[in-house]
């Protein structure tokens, strides 16, 4: 597995996708103060990059949300380019009758690039303001606080939401668990001392 804190503490991003999911990920980073370079892939998307491989350079940190079958493509293409990893948002991988084939192509593909998902929203990190998000949330930016976990991302779009004296650093969602779960993303996390508790 790849190294996760160039995922979750990205310089670069690229954005995968042109339905309305990949156009919250990019609307959320700028609302939340992300200073490095966002790159939307898409083929005809107005202003986008056309394809990974024309990416000016390996994106750290990737948002994928086109369907399950071109998110194996993606994957091993952001791979192959060097990426520092990549939430994937698609559904339709092991927790389906019919996704057990897809769910280990999705692993092959990724190889030894760090992923998150499939099936989930992604993440939210306050500390260093980068929001792989595809929905609303209720997170500002923070020097330090709490880390939340979930599997759902539902949950934590809804412990994102609190307005109590608590503040929130990190939410993220692990979705399926394919590569990375949330143990592993919780190890990463807790050598943050800017992270308080979990």
């Amino acid at each position: 597995m790849g190294n996760l804190n160039r995922l979750f503490r990205p310089d670069s991003v690229a954005v995968i996708g042109g339905g309305a999911w990949c156009r919250s990920v990019i609307g959320a980073l700028d609302r939340i103060g992300f200073h490095g370079p966002v790159w939307h892939v898409h083929p005809n998307a107005e202003g986008a990059i056309r394809s990974i491989a024309d990416l000016p350079a390996a994106p750290d940190a990737c948002f994928i949300g086109v369907n399950r079958t071109a998110t194996i493509d993606c994957l091993r293409d952001l791979s192959a380019k060097g990426a520092g990893g990549a939430v994937c948002f698609a559904s339709g991988f092991a927790e389906t009758g019919d996704g057990a084939e897809l769910n280990t192509a999705l692993l092959a593909a990724a190889g030894d690039m760090a992923i998150v998902g499939p099936n989930c929203y992604g993440f939210v990190n306050a500390l260093d303001k980068v929001a792989l998000w595809p929905d609303v949330h209720g997170l500002i930016p923070v020097e330090s606080g709490v880390a939340i976990l979930t599997q759902s991302s539902n949950i934590a779009l809804n412990l994102s939401m609190q307005r109590r004296g608590l503040p929130i650093a990190f939410v993220g969602t692990a979705g399926n668990q394919a590569q990375t779960g949330l143990s592993q993303i919780a190890q990463s996390l807790i050598q943050d001392p800017r992270i308080t508790a979990l």
